[in-house]
């Protein structure tokens, strides 16, 4: 199995970059939220993949909510996600900016665990934060929120397994596969990260079914006829949709918040579905 990549100087230096310049705009900006534009409305995008053991399962995915401040718009995401009827919720990180969103997080999180299980792990912004990972865990133990880093949960679904797996922020080359498990018979392996750029790092032994990941944003801001023009370290290129490489397929979330600055171009926030069906 892969090992852990290290966090080389370079990047130790960009995180720190990235911290002292985002850290500021997060704090300005939430205090005032009606800046906001853009993020008042969400697509809705239904994907299917098949396989027996799950079939008639279906699962929300949700990322990149960048949650320091809890809105009307965070309602009517909890409402489109209680209405969807999911067996599990997952949340690929980027959950918040700044400490003081921790209680605005979790009060979003908390009514989300309401609805179904909630698996989540965390993206470089929550390490920018300056929150230690052994408070989120803390916080999330608390909510009864399964959080995965480096780690992986194996779910009965009575036909079979579904096997969640969520590794730590491969953008800062955090992520370690060795926590992915070995394939089974009637095993779905799902794997959440924070990062695209973990399909670049899993190898042809690594037993995954499907990644799901955020982190670009969509791009946040696209003009038509030219090309993505912002895309954070770790996309490698990947904007949103399927990707795939060898046998491992992954889909990229637009995600629902903002980077920088709290707008989205022709970029609509997106809660991705997935349905299992039979082959």
């Amino acid at each position: 199995m892969s090992r852990r990549r290290t966090v080389s100087w370079p990047d130790r230096v960009r995180s720190f970059i990235g911290y002292c310049l985002s850290e500021p705009l997060y704090r300005a900006f939430s205090l005032v939220p009606h800046w906001e534009w853009g993020l008042s409305d969400h697509d809705v995008s239904i994907l299917t993949h098949p396989h027996p053991s799950l079939a008639g399962r279906r699962a929300v995915h949700l990322t990149d909510l960048h949650l320091d401040r809890y809105q009307a718009r965070h309602d009517r995401i909890v409402e489109t996600v209680s209405d969807l009827h999911p067996d599990w919720i997952f949340v690929t990180g980027d959950l918040l900016n700044v400490p003081e969103g921790l209680p605005h997080l979790f009060r979003f999180l908390e009514q989300l665990r309401a609805i179904a299980p909630l698996y989540m792990t965390l993206g470089n912004h929550d390490h920018y934060s300056g929150v230690p990972v052994a408070q989120y865990a803390e916080l999330a133990d608390r909510h009864k929120i399964t959080l995965l880093v480096n780690q992986s949960a194996i779910v009965s679904t009575g036909k079979g397994e579904l096997a969640i797996v969520g590794v730590d922020d491969p953008s800062l080359h955090r992520a370690d596969l060795r926590c992915v498990p070995p394939r089974a018979n009637s095993r779905f392996t799902l794997l959440l990260a924070h990062a695209p750029n973990i399909l670049d790092y899993v190898e042809a032994q690594h037993a995954i079914d499907l990644i799901l990941c955020g982190h670009s944003h969509g791009g946040q801001w696209r003009v038509p006829g030219i090309p993505t023009f912002w895309l954070p370290p770790g996309c490698n290129g990947r904007v949103e949709g399927f990707y795939q490489r060898g046998k491992h397929r992954l889909y990229l979330n637009r995600g629902l918040g903002w980077s920088f600055l709290p707008f989205r171009w022709n970029c609509r926030p997106e809660i991705a579905v997935i349905d299992w069906i039979e082959e």
